[in-house]
């Protein structure tokens, strides 16, 4: 099996990632294909987890893609995150988005980004900044999402 393919676009989005960013594209815009290449590319000498949505685990939808690229990856959902908390020296991508909120998705995600490589995956993206206060916190823009709210809300 050969490495897939990329178009311009994906080549031009590799171009410009770097661990900690969201890649945001339609569904079906190839951002599994784009983040494998990233990874393959700049860590693959790091273990590859992925979180996604328990149905894409369970269909191994995420193996299916990266068999050509001769990647064998942990694949679990965003319901067992948890037993990633203590994950470090890995990269992770974080797929459909469930960062956004304050419960325990979200304060894990920042847990798990404080000791490893990760991207985020996302074809809807937030409503507001304040939807991504985890993503600046994971980042190290902010301690925790009382200091963001701080400098950047204002409650009426």
């Amino acid at each position: 099996m050969k490495k897939p393919t990329l178009d311009d676009g994906q080549k031009d989005a590799i171009s410009k990632m770097k661990p900690g960013c969201i890649l945001n594209g339609d569904v079906g815009s190839g951002k599994s294909r784009t983040a494998l290449a990233y990874y393959h590319d700049n860590f693959s000498t790091l273990p590859l987890y992925i979180i996604t949505t328990a149905k894409k685990r369970d269909s191994k939808e995420w193996e299916e893609e990266c068999a050509p690229w001769k990647i064998i990856p942990i694949v679990d959902s965003w319901n067992n995150i948890k037993k990633y908390s203590d994950l470090n020296n890995a990269f992770v991508i974080f797929d459909e988005d469930r960062v956004t909120g304050s419960g325990t998705w979200a304060r894990t995600f920042i847990k798990i980004s404080k000791h490893n490589k990760w991207v985020i995956l996302s074809a809807t993206p937030g409503d507001t900044w304040s939807d991504y206060w985890s993503v600046f916190v994971a980042n190290g823009f902010y301690r925790n999402k009382t200091e963001f709210e701080r400098e950047h809300v204002v409650w009426n």
